[in-house]
């Protein structure tokens, strides 16, 4: 599984390269605030799949709150990056969650057209939604959780060998990379993530999180290699895995509509891809991961 071939190495590249264009509209109640004489255009952006909404907020607020209306000071409707936060389709959007993931995830859940581009994000500047999102944070937040993110990742894989024998520039080094879109610096670094230890050819467990809609994340210790049956474990195997042992978990509770725990049942999305249910999981984490090392895979029921 460690010998990769030169194409493998280029999807990494192709991964990182993928972007996605959003549109960024005003919401309607925050439209009415605005300066009449002056109506804001549609805020188009084209971001990378593997970062974090947080990372253009500023961005996103200083275009919106140029049109904002002089006398908007008083508590009640007082504007501030604070305040803001996206919402698609009547969901609003969770910060922590890749660009890609929500994308993957709604679009191909909420939308019956094949064409989703450019994504049509709205714009809110008030009526903070309390409790449903924890308001965005800032930059030094947002790289505190890829970084907690990242040591989890390793953790899983390597008891946290790998990350902790890095210095701390090197970790610095991998978040100021992704926001620089510095594709060579960020896999001279993160190449020591996907090495093995403690002579396996594999890593102990696969970090991942299976997302369904209306779902928190799924999330369970898997080994990418079966050593009693001596074979490696694939994709189909993993969310099969995953969706029985939440399914056993929550068969008792009362009045929630079951999981379907049929994999052909479901697309199986990972950036945006479909990979065959017969793909190693091992090749997979080293190959197909996001840049906190997490396979993230949005699984999105097929309409009948």
């Amino acid at each position: 599984m460690g010998n990769a071939s030169m194409d493998d190495g280029d999807i990494t590249r192709e991964l990182w390269q993928s972007r996605l264009p959003i549109c960024f509209i005003l919401s309607d109640d925050d439209m009415s605030k605005v300066n009449r004489s002056e109506l804001p255009e549609p805020l188009y952006l084209m971001l990378s799949r593997h970062l974090y909404f947080p990372c253009f907020i500023e961005k996103i607020f200083r275009y919106y709150s140029t049109y904002y209306k002089e006398n908007l000071a008083d508590t009640t409707n007082h504007l501030s990056i604070h305040n803001l936060w996206l919402e698609y389709e009547s969901i609003p959007l969770k910060w922590h969650y890749p660009i890609g993931v929500l994308y993957d995830l709604y679009t191909s859940s909420l939308t019956s057209s094949t064409c989703h581009l450019p994504w049509q994000i709205t714009v809110h500047l008030s009526q903070f939604p309390e409790n449903e999102l924890i308001r965005f944070p800032d930059r030094e937040s947002i790289e505190a959780y890829y970084m907690s993110t990242l040591k989890e990742a390793d953790a899983l894989k390597h008891k946290g060998q790998i990350i902790g024998d890095m210095q701390r520039r090197d970790h610095k080094q991998l978040w100021n990379s992704l926001l620089q879109d510095k594709y060579e610096i960020f896999w001279n670094i993160n190449m020591k993530l996907m090495s093995y230890t403690d002579n396996l050819l594999y890593f102990r467990y696969i970090p991942y999180r299976i997302y369904l809609l209306d779902r928190p994340y799924l999330q369970k210790l898997f080994a990418p290699y079966d050593s009693e049956h001596d074979r490696w474990m694939t994709l189909n195997d993993l969310v099969q895995y995953s969706l029985n042992h939440e399914l056993h978990c929550e068969q008792f509770a009362n009045g929630k509509k079951m999981l379907n725990t049929n994999v052909n049942d479901y697309q199986i999305i990972i950036h945006g891809v479909q990979p065959p249910l017969h793909t190693p999981v091992q090749w997979l984490s080293e190959y197909f991961s996001y840049p906190d090392n997490f396979l993230h895979i949005c699984l999105v029921e097929k309409r009948t």
